[in-house]
């Protein structure tokens, strides 16, 4: 069903290759590439179903308070936007009790583990045909996922990380009513995804005014029902415990503060706080405050880089969206004073999908960085304060996706310049044509 006002109708999973080699072929996922996507999903069903919880008790109680009639953030703290509750309740109600709601859960995150992936293999076959190169977004998003699956299956961030992946591709596709609902709801999930809205909107007002009034109107359809929710739930003060966070641990701004604690040239204190660890003390209250104005106005900064590439020279191909989305999305989780490891799930999918032509490089470090944040937390020190080795770990994986960012933003920065690059790719690459 189309959106109103999305620019082309849905229509099946094809399109139209242009290659010296293969004049006109269509889209479609073979034997061999749903294989492939069982393949890649399978070998973390299991982690999905095991008895580790992470957070999912958290998710449990909250759902089950609600479920027996108690408001959230006023009979009791609920940390999330409204919308986590969506996902919450349905597997809460399903598995009964706490074993149960892991079950349920799990299986929910597992379709959606599978829905990534499927994007990713059916965005790359329609790019590159049967050349190698349409695998590498899945192959990446598969390995980096398995190496995350302590925090990528146990934690809900997989759920927004969907949605946002989704609504690139959906304004790649002309489906700009179905990109802005898809931000909406992400938004309200789990608030990250509203830094995409400005570079969303840049791209459907350089198509015209209808794709701007589908983006529009998609985007209040999502957020619509928080105004009669307002009426019964004062769900905006999940923002006051998020406020309220010190500097944590694991941040870009912490890791060089403890790293400097180590060497003798800060006093601080590692400090199990209500949602994570923290580094407390006058030299943190200080770094956090810095570290709050550099967060806001980075990522400001970043938003407005992607602007205005979108506007001189609007995407082409899904991974011009993909790395438009790439620089506020990696300028908001590095420069953030809280970077939660699952942080980094928002960065992979949309990293992924840049393999598919141009520059690899930023996407490989980023995904390396993703994959190596495990790491940190292998050993015990992670209760009592790291040990130099994991901090120089730490240090490196924090430099990486800095890196990565920069590099992503210092070519959206050169876009529609004289003397610019072409569109990455080679002139074989398939080209997408809409269907009318």
């Amino acid at each position: 069903m189309p959106f109103p006002g999305d620019s082309t109708r849905p229509a099946r999973a094809e399109c139209r290759l242009v290659s010296d080699s293969n004049p006109s072929a269509s889209f479609r996922l073979t034997p061999r590439h749903w294989a492939a996507l069982a393949v890649s999903v399978l070998p973390l069903v299991l982690y999905a179903f095991s008895s580790r919880e992470g957070d999912l008790p958290l998710y449990f109680r909250t759902a089950r308070a609600f479920l027996d009639g108690a408001v959230p953030n006023r009979d009791f703290r609920f940390e999330y936007p409204p919308y986590a509750l969506l996902w919450f309740v349905p597997a809460t109600w399903a598995g009964g009790d706490l074993r149960g709601f892991v079950l349920a859960f799990g299986l929910q995150l597992t379709l959606f583990d599978a829905f990534i992936k499927w994007l990713l293999l059916s965005e790359g076959v329609r790019r590159w045909g049967t050349s190698w190169r349409a695998w590498a977004p899945l192959g990446a998003y598969f390995v980096v996922s398995w190496i995350q699956s302590v925090h990528y299956l146990k934690r809900y961030d997989l759920i927004p990380a969907a949605l946002a992946l989704a609504a690139l591709v959906a304004l790649m596709r002309g489906r700009e009513g179905w990109a802005g609902a898809a931000l909406a709801v992400g938004t309200v999930t789990k608030l990250y995804p509203a830094v995409l809205v400005p570079v969303a909107l840049a791209v459907a007002w350089r198509r015209g005014s209808k794709p701007t009034r589908a983006l529009v109107t998609g985007l209040v359809a999502g957020v619509l029902p928080l105004v009669p929710l307002s009426l019964v739930w004062p769900w905006w003060q999940f923002a006051s415990f998020h406020v309220e966070r010190g500097l944590q641990v694991e941040a870009f701004s912490a890791g060089l503060l403890w790293a400097a604690h180590q060497l003798g040239l800060a006093d601080v204190q590692w400090v199990h706080a209500p949602a994570s660890y923290e580094l407390h003390g006058a030299a943190a209250e200080t770094v956090r405050a810095i570290t709050r104005q550099v967060w806001v106005a980075g990522s400001l900064l970043a938003a407005a880089v992607s602007v205005r590439a979108a506007w001189r020279r609007p995407p082409v191909q899904v991974e011009d969206v993909a790395r438009l989305a790439l620089v506020p999305l990696t300028a908001f989780v590095i420069l953030n004073p809280v970077l939660s490891p699952q942080y980094l799930i928002w960065l992979t999918g949309a990293a992924a999908l840049a393999l598919l032509s141009g520059a690899v490089g930023p996407s490989v470090v980023l995904l390396v960085a993703a994959a190596i944040t495990r790491g940190l937390f292998a050993g015990s020190t992670y209760r009592t304060g790291w040990q130099p080795s994991f901090t120089l770990l730490l240090l490196a994986r924090n430099a990486m996706v800095l890196f990565a960012g920069l590099a992503w933003a210092r070519e959206l920065w050169r876009w529609g310049s004289p003397g610019a690059a072409p569109l990455p790719g080679p002139k074989d690459a398939p080209l997408r044509t809409p269907r009318a």
